[in-house]
C-alpha cells in the first residue's frame, strides 16, 4: 500500500450524496406529480393539451436524471415485456423505479471520481486508481454522446426532449471530465519499482 493513500479523505463523500441525492430528487417529483392538483392547459379554442400542466411525468424524471442507467435498462426491458414496452400498463412505474436504482451505480461512480479528485488534489500525488471506474467513466460519457446526438436530431422543443437533452449534454460532460481525470491519474499513480541485487 503507497503510504499517504488513506491518509486525507474528505469530509464530505459525495460518492454517498450523489446517489441519494438522485433517489429522492426522483421521490419527491412523483410525489408531487400524483399530489399536486392537475392543472389542464387548453388551446385558445378549448381543447385540452394537458392535464399535468407543466410538471414532467415520474418516468421522464427518473430516466433523464440517471440517463447512463439506460444501457443497463434497455436490454431488462426487452427481456421484460418482451417488445411491448408502452403498451404495458406499468411500464411507466416500472421504468421509474428501474432507472432510479440502476442509476445509483452510476451516481456512485461520479461520486468517487469528485472525492478521489479531491484527495489527488490534497495530495499532490497519485490517488487509487480502479480500473472500473475508468470503464464506465469511458462508457458514460461516449453514452451521453451519442444519446445527445440522437436526441438533437429531430428537436422539437418538446418538455420531455428538453429534459433528455439537457440531461445527455450534462452526463457526457461528467463522463468525459471523469475520464480525463482518471486518465492523469493512473498517469500520476506511484509505482513501485524492483531493485535487483
Amino acid at each position: 500500500m503507497v503510504e499517504g493513500l488513506r491518509s486525507s479523505r474528505p469530509l464530505v463523500r459525495f460518492r454517498r450524496i450523489l446517489p441519494l441525492f438522485a433517489v429522492l430528487f426522483v421521490a419527491l417529483s412523483t410525489w408531487r406529480f400524483y399530489t399536486v392538483s392537475p392543472r389542464a392547459i387548453r388551446t385558445p379554442a378549448g381543447d385540452v393539451l394537458s392535464l399535468t400542466g407543466t410538471r414532467p411525468r415520474p418516468a421522464v424524471v427518473a430516466t433523464a436524471l440517471n440517463l447512463p442507467a439506460f444501457i443497463l435498462a434497455l436490454p431488462v426491458e426487452l427481456v421484460v415485456f418482451r417488445g411491448e414496452l408502452r403498451n404495458h400498463p406499468y411500464y411507466e412505474a416500472f421504468r421509474t423505479i428501474e432507472f432510479t436504482v440502476l442509476g445509483v451505480i452510476f451516481w456512485f461512480c461520479a461520486g468517487r471520481a469528485i472525492d478521489d479528485w479531491i484527495v489527488w488534489r490534497q495530495l499532490r500525488s497519485g490517488s487509487r486508481w480502479r480500473l472500473s471506474d475508468c470503464l464506465i467513466s469511458a462508457i458514460t460519457a461516449l453514452e451521453a454522446t451519442m444519446l445527445t446526438v440522437l436526441f438533437a436530431v429531430g428537436f422539437k422543443w418538446a418538455r420531455t426532449e428538453i429534459w433528455y437533452l439537457a440531461s445527455s449534454v450534462v452526463w457526457a460532460l461528467l463522463g468525459y471530465a471523469a475520464l480525463l481525470f482518471r486518465i492523469a491519474q493512473l498517469r500520476a499513480y506511484p509505482r513501485v519499482t524492483s531493485r535487483l541485487p
